[in-house]
């Protein structure tokens, strides 16, 4: 018995994107380190298409209410699993394993009864409304109810300790917070809102005396673990990782939406070019802020590769983790924040970004160095790579022939990409530029957004006089006539 992926059509490929993508593209403020830890298995075309269908779904409040107590059964489920692999004591592993069949049952009912569409879900529902037709299936069920009360007869043991001395005896006084509580009633005294949990976890000696004391209880028990111990198949835990990821990620975009952000399912082409209108930076939600700009994207074959320069604050990294963000959206079969898309599926995304707390006692330059060579080794003429201020820990005389060399590597890899830097010495290039302008539509405040330039000079001061009507064109315009005399 093999439960059907819903996350792959076929077996993964085993490509991984790395972790300090998601660190460096502040998705980490977003998406959950163990949802993190799904995205990064990289996925086939057919992939990416069956799971937008399984997103498109979730949109809808009623299917996602579902799914999300479909994910909750198996959380439950999870924790069982969890208890009985940590459990060295055998006759634990026995009374857990009930209560994980009978998770595994209700589980297997509930995804029986789960309705959605796409591929992804049609096999899953083919496979578990199968599964409860089965005549060894009917039989658990029946075995299970009939083992219960043997199971809640253990619940009801008295202790008492007194030095080293343990006695466990079938008749139940009554529990020590009760009896708190009852006293507390008495005096007139209301219950406790937050009264503490006093239970304990049973050392294997305890268990073990209960089992002596619970001699036919555990001879069912005996009996019900030697029957299924063969039938459990752990398999079923991946819909741990698989409903979280489709559970959470909805939820981020129903949050996306709600905050007024455009939401789509980016096109895949076969032709190699990326083309998104109006992306988000949407990990600024995560700051509370909701007057995120948007910005185009384009990449070709043609113009692959860019400088992406201007002045500080003016939003050159914001838009280089809205380009990433939506990469790995889309790779990862995700919806993303823009008012449309299309895309060429790359292999992963590959990013650089200066954060101190990674670099040792080498060295910032040193350490720094090294990671571009880990990204050069990995980059394989399907990535996105995107650099942010490479090399600015060391002089600009070093910097800017390290800069020039590594951009004109990765512009003729095949691979597309942006490049942030202040290194002003890299000159006229073949390597097209991007630069942070002003918004001339805006016209209640200064507004950056990121567009294409012919070269590295950025014009962001020329910018600002034009939007107000200051430049040398518009001044002439106010005080002179179309002859050259003053007005």
């Amino acid at each position: 018995m093999s439960y059907p992926s819903l996350m792959f059509l076929s077996e993964p490929s085993g490509v991984r994107m790395r972790a300090d993508a998601f660190e460096d593209l502040k998705l980490t403020l977003l998406v959950s380190e163990p949802v993190i830890d799904s995205m990064r298995d990289m996925c086939a075309r057919e992939d990416i298409l069956a799971r937008q269908e399984l997103f498109r779904a979730l949109e809808h409040d009623e299917i996602r209410a579902n799914a999300a107590r479909l994910s909750t059964c198996m959380s439950g489920l999870y924790r069982f699993y969890d208890a009985y692999m940590d459990s060295t004591n055998e006759d634990e592993r026995r009374v857990i394993f009930v209560g994980l069949m009978k998770a595994a049952v209700e589980f297997t009912e509930q995804a029986a009864a789960f309705q959605a569409s796409g591929v992804f879900y049609e096999r899953f529902h083919a496979f578990f409304a199968e599964e409860i037709e089965r005549p060894e299936y009917k039989t658990l069920s029946a075995d299970i109810e009939a083992v219960l009360p043997h199971i809640a007869q253990l619940q009801h043991a008295g202790f008492l300790v007194n030095g080293d001395d343990l006695r466990i005896t079938t008749a139940l006084g009554q529990p020590y917070e009760s009896r708190l509580l009852e006293c507390a009633k008495n005096l007139g005294m209301e219950k406790f809102p937050n009264s503490r949990d006093f239970s304990r976890p049973m050392t294997g000696a305890i268990i073990d005396a209960i089992a002596a004391l619970y001699p036919e209880a555990f001879e069912h028990l005996d009996e019900f673990y030697d029957r299924y111990i063969d039938f459990f198949n752990e398999d079923i835990m991946r819909y741990y990782r698989e409903l979280s990821f489709y559970i959470e990620l909805s939820q981020i975009f129903a949050r996306i939406r709600k905050n007024g952000i455009p939401v789509c399912y980016p096109k895949i082409l076969e032709e190699k070019r990326i083309e998104v209108r109006e992306a988000y930076d949407v990990t600024l939600l995560a700051k509370n802020e909701t007057n995120i700009i948007p910005n185009d994207i384009q990449f070709s074959t043609q113009e692959p590769f860019f400088y992406l320069t201007g002045a500080n604050g003016g939003g050159k990294t914001t838009y280089l983790r809205a380009v990433g963000a939506v990469t790995v959206f889309f790779l990862t079969g995700c919806p993303i924040a823009a008012r449309s898309a299309a895309f060429y599926p790359l292999k992963k995304v590959l990013t650089h970004f200066p954060r101190d707390e990674r670099f040792d006692s080498g060295g910032r330059f040193q350490n720094e160095n090294a990671l571009v060579n880990e990204i050069l080794e990995e980059e394989n003429g399907e990535s996105l790579i995107l650099l942010n201020e490479t090399y600015s820990a060391t002089s600009e005389e070093l910097a800017v022939p390290l800069t020039v060399a590594l951009a004109e590597r990765l512009y003729k890899s095949g691979s597309f990409g942006i490049y942030i830097t202040h290194q002003h010495g890299v000159g006229q290039t073949r390597i097209p530029f991007l630069n942070v302008v002003v918004d001339a539509n805006d016209e209640n405040r200064r507004t950056y957004k990121i567009a294409r330039r012919q070269g590295a000079q950025g014009s962001l001061a020329l910018d600002i006089l034009k939007k107000y009507g200051l430049d040398r064109d518009a001044l002439h315009a106010r005080f002179y006539d179309g002859k050259g005399e003053e007005a």
